[in-house]
């Protein structure tokens, strides 16, 4: 094992400057782990080497041990990592889980990375290919490390923004569930979250091709159209919207200069990972004027009660916006 694992293998076990956050999620991301027989392998040498000998049995307990007292650690999620690390959670946490094994010093080759962000945390991270993403929070990407197949194949859960590098003779395709999306090289938005009740696609630059289980043909998107696969009724849509509405939400400030109010709450579906809801008496072409950097939801939304004379309701994932 060289110096380099040693010391990869201390900080995320030992080191006293390691951020609860960080320890909490690679704990989790163990234990989701922990039936595959890499992860079961790396444990236990984990458990030779800061145990004493034992006998097989004694070294099978202990191992339970081991299991046992990460799960116990029940991996919870802060909006706000403390300090340097509120910017740096979601890179560390890639470093972590693609450089566990090689850490531990299994045979195999590192083959997959995964890029997590936490709630209330956006990324942005370069492929090996030279694409730029940008995940929202609560997103997770995985991808082969190499990138050296014939396709460039990326695993998205969340809503991620992709610059992707122009390669003719290797596609990149990102899988989300039951969708696939093919581009040689284009800039888009995609979105599928468990918790939401579609999933989206929109393209800013460039085309994209879409396929899926449940299309009966594969769907070429061109600049500014969205397309919306509904969970529900399990059915497919295409419209024309304003791509930049859907491609600015990892931006330090989102300027709205008299701007329909449908505009502005796509921009905060896509900043805060929320669906919302006007009611009948509420018109989404209402213009007004706001800035938004990183302020809490509530705060957006007491400025828009006060400049519209409406009433919210937030309950998880959604908010109504109600005529006062």
């Amino acid at each position: 094992m060289t110096n380099k694992s040693r010391k990869i293998i201390d900080y995320v076990f030992q080191h006293k400057d390691t951020p609860n956050d960080i320890q909490r999620m690679f704990e989790g991301w163990m234990v989701a782990h922990e039936e595959d027989h890499e992860t079961t392998e790396a444990l236990r040498e984990v458990w030779n080497e800061h145990a004493a000998p034992a006998a097989d049995e004694e070294d099978r307990r202990g191992l339970e041990r081991l299991h046992a007292s990460i799960r116990a650690e029940k991996p919870r999620r802060s909006p706000r990592v403390a300090l340097r690390w509120a910017c740096t959670a979601a890179a560390a946490i890639s470093i972590f889980v693609g450089g566990y094994y090689a850490a531990i010093g299994t045979i195999e080759p590192i083959r997959e990375n995964t890029l997590l962000t936490a709630k209330g945390q956006t990324g942005e991270f370069s492929l090996p290919d030279g694409t730029t993403v940008w995940l929202n929070g609560e997103s997770r990407l995985k991808y082969d490390s190499s990138f050296e197949d014939e396709t460039r194949d990326v695993y998205l859960s969340g809503e991620a923004f992709f610059e992707v590098r122009k390669d003719s003779l290797r596609p990149f395709r990102v899988h989300m569930n039951n969708l696939q999306i093919e581009v040689l090289g284009t800039s888009f938005d995609a979105m599928s979250y468990s918790f939401g009740s579609s999933q989206q696609i929109v393209l800013k630059t460039g085309s994209v091709k879409i396929s899926g289980n449940n299309l009966q043909r594969p769907v070429t998107l061109h600049p500014n159209e969205k397309f919306t696969f509904d969970k529900r009724t399990q059915s497919a849509r295409i419209e024309q919207v304003n791509a930049q509405n859907y491609c600015q939400w990892f931006s330090p400030r989102l300027v709205f200069d008299n701007t329909p109010l449908k505009d502005i709450i796509t921009n905060l579906e896509r900043r805060y990972n929320i669906e919302i809801s006007l009611s009948t008496h509420i018109s989404p072409e209402k213009r007004i004027s706001l800035v938004i950097c990183h302020e809490p939801l509530e705060d957006i939304m007491e400025v828009m009660s006060s400049l519209m004379s409406v009433q919210y309701r937030i309950d998880g994932n959604h908010v109504l916006i109600m005529r006062r």
